[in-house]
């Protein structure tokens, strides 16, 4: 990931959100977790960037993030030290399930293990981390950063948004607003939705 590159990387990390949430809102939860994992994972990598960038003016790029691969657990512990909020035993148990799921992904890793199908808990982490990542863009950068989906959210014309209604299906801004106690919370371009 390239400073270059740190819109496109905030505008797949939604993406990755949203499909994590319908995911949920359809019950599957195996396939949820880890598409929720790689959201967060793409949302830390983008916060460590950008952290690196502001107090170190040290440009870190895909090898310098390679090493913390799919480790949740690490990246979010990293976060941790960076961030002056307080996080309870409770967040380090949600990035652990989602370290522990994203590992579950094939049969042969198969095991009995406890997941969180908490819409509340991802969209509460989802929302403070994107916001955290918001306040460390440029601030030339910052009102393109506010656009959820930033590039990705581009291609819902209205014809789109037919299309998928025809196909019953349910729009970018649907999937992100049903049943989300946190919407208010995310600090996005709500009236771009």
């Amino acid at each position: 990931m390239s400073l270059s590159k740190r819109i496109a990387y905030l505008g797949i990390a939604d993406y990755d959100y949203l499909s994590a949430r319908l995911l949920l809102l359809c019950g599957l939860g195996n396939t949820a977790m880890p598409k929720a994992a790689e959201a967060f994972e793409k949302i830390f990598k983008l916060f460590l960037m950008l952290e690196a960038k502001i107090t170190q003016n040290k440009d870190l790029g895909p090898n310098d993030l390679k090493k913390y691969n799919h480790k949740i657990t690490k990246l979010f512990t990293i976060i941790k030290s960076k961030i002056p909020a307080q996080f309870d035993k409770e967040w380090d148990d949600y990035f652990k399930m989602l370290q522990d799921s994203y590992s579950r992904r094939y049969p042969e890793h198969w095991k009995e293990y406890k997941m969180d199908l908490s819409l509340f808990h991802l969209d509460k982490a989802y929302a403070y981390f994107r916001n955290n990542v918001i306040l460390n863009f440029p601030q030339e950068e910052q009102v393109r950063a506010r656009d959820f989906g930033t590039f990705l959210s581009d291609a819902y014309k209205s014809d789109t948004i037919k299309w998928i209604k025809r196909q019953a299906g349910k729009t970018p801004s649907e999937i992100l607003t049903i049943s989300n106690q946190s919407f208010d919370e995310l600090e996005i371009n709500k009236d771009k939705l």
